[in-house]
């Protein structure tokens, strides 16, 4: 099919409008059209929706069997997921006062920008066909022939300098993946080009992205990239170059980058930047290796139980999780022990760092310029020396050794009996509404708490015009004497976002219900903005 032939006159109809585009180094007006959508497709190669085609693959294998129209509405299904609240700001505006940009097509009707102007006019001429027309450049070219030209043109109308678009930080490094590593169809510098990026920027997208690959590759469920979508990666990937390179052997960095694809699988992470910030602690310290061998443990042990039963989706991957809590709660109790340590050899070790350095910086003082400071400046000098003396002669008097006897007193233990122990149940009140927080509602509240392992998904409430984007809460779980039994974990949305979130309970067998406490991060802590009850069935 070529749109452009007699044939279609009566549906490809020409305008008196033309734009300007770079196309094969060549910039010149092209004509634009008003075209029948009834002739349009999709382009699946649109990076913007890369983890939902990877995940409708990886479920039904893909598109060959599917009509033109069934293949436009999984498409506009996934187009519409990615950004609902942008395609709902798009379609009220195209209602309001008609397509105004104009899009890019192939001659045979793919589509290679305006997607979602396309999602949006298909909607609307459900209810008034006179949206059923999409105003577009087309391009008498085949992606057979032109795939890489097609490719830089998308980038660059996506990603220019003068069209920022909201994509996905996971989708944009799955088309880094795909057009940079797995196809080769650009290199790291046509790439940067289409762009208008620095080479620098993109070979560090290009990094994030064989790390990600990584990850699904060790979970076994390579290139189905919709997984790390629901993982939310990007931002521990990226945090995760910068530790590498302070491994002093290649096997260390092996064996840390499996550490935490460990963790992100069993979903033991709570803030990725703390994560990422412990683990460079502890690289300053002589424990890290002592860290990597427990690692080493913990890994043979979670690749044992992946190979055995590895999982084929993200339901069975849930399952995984779900069924495994003691790998989960090894891999935290690893991390606190280590950070524990490592702190207190911080503590430690900081009185001789900072006399080490205050020694480095005495050795420096030139001795034969005294001859040439005047009388005022010779008694300042003499002063400040006498003050360093006197300092470094209370600090040789704290280190005096205690005798024994004072030793012994000291680490005597301090017995209490159980009937002088305070007791005592925690009290918390409502808390005040901030009415510019949009309220979180948790989608699983019905469900029965059946393992020590609980995962929840969360998402913001529909906000109302004077509230704000995004809202953080910090959620735990409480048992029916208002004692917390679970780690406190903060997470942060943003509208139409959803997280999962998993919780480790320490309950008894029998305790029959327990509550989720809300809190947000503005609130003090005794009060909640809510508590959902949770039946328990063990």
């Amino acid at each position: 099919m070529n749109l452009l032939d007699e044939q279609y006159r009566e549906f490809v109809q020409p305008t008196t409008l033309t734009k300007k585009l770079t196309l094969n180094g060549e910039t010149k007006a092209y004509p634009i059209y008003r075209v029948r959508l009834e002739l349009l497709y999709y382009n699946e190669q649109n990076d913007r929706i890369a983890t939902w085609i990877s995940q409708y693959k990886s479920e039904h294998g893909g598109f060959q069997d599917l009509s033109q129209e069934a293949y436009n509405a999984v498409i506009e299904d996934f187009i519409i997921k990615s950004n609902p609240a942008s395609i709902e700001k798009t379609k009220n505006n195209i209602k309001a006062v008609n397509q105004r940009e104009p899009g890019v097509i192939l001659s045979d009707g793919r589509i290679v920008d305006g997607n979602r102007r396309f999602t949006c006019l298909r909607k609307l001429a459900e209810e008034d066909p006179n949206f059923c027309w999409f105003e577009t450049i087309i391009l008498n070219i085949r992606m057979t022939d032109s795939k890489k030209q097609i490719k830089m043109l998308e980038l660059a109308i996506q990603h220019g300098e003068e069209k920022k678009v909201d994509y996905n930080p996971i989708d944009r490094l799955v088309g880094v993946y795909q057009d940079i590593v797995k196809t080769r169809l650009l290199t790291i510098e046509e790439y940067a080009e289409s762009t208008n990026e620095t080479i620098q920027e993109v070979k560090k997208r290009v990094e994030n992205a064989k790390l990600f690959s990584e990850f699904l590759q060790y979970i076994g469920m390579p290139e189905q990239y919709y997984i790390a979508r629901e993982y939310q990666v990007v931002s521990i990937f990226s945090d995760m170059l910068p530790i590498f390179k302070k491994c002093k052997r290649e096997s260390d960095v092996v064996t840390l980058k499996e550490a935490i694809f460990n963790n992100i699988l069993m979903q033991t992470i709570d803030d990725n930047r703390k994560f990422i910030r412990y683990i460079s602690q502890m690289m300053e310290t002589n424990i890290f290796q002592t860290y990597l061998q427990k690692q080493l443990e913990i890994t043979e042990k979670i690749k044992e139980k992946l190979s055995s039963n590895p999982p084929k989706n993200r339901a069975e991957l849930n399952d995984f999780i779900n069924e495994n809590p003691e790998l989960a709660e090894e891999l935290r109790n690893t991390l606190d022990d280590f950070i524990l340590k490592a702190k207190k050899r911080a503590t430690k070790s900081k009185p001789s760092q900072s006399v080490s350095k205050s020694f480095t910086i005495l050795k420096d003082v030139d001795t034969r310029i005294f001859s040439s400071l005047s009388d005022k400046e010779l008694e300042s000098l003499t002063a400040d020396i006498t003050r360093l003396s006197e300092k470094v002669d209370f600090i040789k008097g704290k280190l005096k050794i205690k005798n024994p006897v004072e030793t012994a007193f000291e680490q005597q233990p301090f017995l209490q009996t159980e009937s002088t122990l305070p007791v005592s149940t925690p009290e918390f009140k409502i808390a005040d509404r901030k009415i510019i927080e949009p309220m979180l509602l948790c989608t699983d509240m019905n469900q029965v708490i059946t393992t020590p392992t609980v995962c929840l998904h969360f998402r913001l409430a529909e906000k109302l015009p004077f509230q704000e984007n995004e809202a953080s809460y910090r959620l735990f779980f409480l048992n029916a004497k208002n004692e917390r039994i679970s780690q406190k974990i903060e997470i942060t949305l943003q509208a139409e976002q959803t997280q999962m979130v998993t919780f480790s309970l320490s309950i008894t067998a029998k305790e029959t219900i327990c509550f989720l406490a809300v809190q947000s991060m503005n609130d003090t802590e005794d009060a909640l903005q809510q508590k959902i009850p949770f039946q328990i069935l063990f």
